[in-house]
């Protein structure tokens, strides 16, 4: 019984695991090595593969009740009916426990660790299981045709449903100023320029082959970098060509194949608008692009999950997103603390001020153009009606800047 137990749970784990991983997960295997191939090879037949598993699961299962049904009967007859329905109820609770929830649960959680290891006992009972899938097939379109002749496969969504919520959602004005909030934030992103919203390469965690599992964590110190992703160099420079999403690199385990796990990046050019990044990353099935200045340089990153928060969120605050800061605080009547990393799009949306003259693009730059040097603790800066007091550096060179304004709206 625990040899089926443990067939019983193989199964419901390699179900979970292959038929959790998404698109993205699906292009990587292509091209990865021979057991990633062997994943998508199997993953390429997915109604074969699930027939095989869930016809496995099935006869392991009726196996295992059928033994424990058999010792439960035999303890009765020994007199002993209160361990047969110890035997029945026990049996039960453990497979439902142990072979069908627990294990679902784990492979949910690591799909591309089990996938690996799973994939040549499976391959090998998909073969075994092969000759048995006409059969079970037929059998199927038989009963459907015979039992449901006018069944239909509903559509994911209909257009009826799509006019239904826009009637429905026509009296809640949260909602509506909610969707207005993201079509603007959708019709900005193609007015914003790359350097405006990504990651500058002084906040970046970079990693320079070789470097192994163990150096890389020793390295973070339970910290996860700010960007999300493990970035790794070229071996002969610090141009970044790889990234690895933190999520998957948390399911990996020291000594494993871990490196085949870094996904390419795209480079685009700083002057290219954020619309047009996404168009790429969506195109290319990409998360990470490597934003370069017109030297070739790496100067930043910008991820989809960055663009995505830039349109659902209510403000684009850059120092919220890359440093956990708020971006614009109110102080005083007259006076706001804003980072050095906020943009003057920003301030000219909200208090409508005119930045003209300067190619700066956040409030950093523009002292420092200004100035003509890096700013110090105690600098101040008038510029128009407005004046600029730094009053912290940090040791990553970011500022804190009191902002003082008689015509702030």
């Amino acid at each position: 019984m625990l040899i089926l137990m443990v067939l019983s749970a193989f199964f419901s784990c390699s179900e979970a695991a292959f038929f959790s991983l998404g698109q993205a997960d699906r292009s990587v295997l292509q091209t990865g090595g021979s057991i990633s191939r062997l994943v998508f090879r199997l993953l390429e037949h997915s109604e074969r593969l699930l027939n095989s598993i869930l016809l496995g699961n099935l006869v392991v299962n009726l196996l295992t009740f059928t033994i424990s049904s058999i010792v439960a009967f035999n303890l009765q007859h020994r007199g002993r009916p209160d361990l047969a329905g110890i035997m029945a109820i026990g049996s039960l609770l453990a497979v439902i426990l142990f072979c069908e929830v627990l294990p679902k649960n784990i492979g949910v959680l690591a799909p591309r660790f089990f996938v690996y290891l799973w994939a040549v006992p499976l391959s090998l009972f998909v073969r075994f299981f092969q000759p048995l899938l006409p059969i079970l097939q037929m059998v199927n379109i038989l009963s459907r045709r015979l039992f449901f002749p006018h069944f239909l496969a509903e559509p994911y969504l209909r257009i009826g449903d799509l006019e239904r919520a826009v009637e429905m959602s026509g009296d809640d004005a949260a909602l509506l100023k909610r969707e207005q909030r993201v079509l603007q934030n959708i019709v900005l992103i193609s007015d914003i320029r790359t350097e405006e919203l990504m990651r500058p390469r002084s906040l970046l965690k970079t990693f320079r082959p070789p470097v192994s599992f163990e150096q890389i964590l020793e390295s973070l110190q339970g910290r996860l970098p700010r960007s999300g992703y493990c970035l790794l160099t070229e071996p002969d420079s610090d141009e970044i060509a790889l990234a690895l999403s933190f999520t998957r690199f948390s399911m990996l385990a020291a000594g494993s194949a871990w490196e085949d796990q870094f996904e390419p990046i795209i480079y685009v050019p700083w002057s290219s608008s954020v619309a047009k990044v996404f168009d790429r990353l969506q195109h290319e099935n990409r998360n990470v692009a490597v934003v370069v200045n017109e030297f070739g340089e790496t100067v930043g990153i910008l991820t989809l999950d960055d663009i995505v928060e830039t349109i659902f969120t209510r403000e684009q605050g850059r120092s919220r997103r890359l440093l956990n800061q708020i971006e614009l605080k109110r102080i005083a009547p007259e006076c706001w603390q804003l980072n050095g990393l906020t943009s003057l799009r920003r301030l000219q949306r909200k208090f409508g001020i005119l930045f003209t003259g300067y190619s700066s693009l956040t409030v950093g730059g523009l002292i420092r153009e200004k100035l003509e040097r890096f700013p110090k603790v105690g600098d101040i800066c008038c510029i128009d009606s407005l004046e600029f007091r730094v009053v912290e550096v940090s040791e990553d060179n970011d500022l804190t800047i009191h902002m003082i304004t008689r015509n702030v709206r």
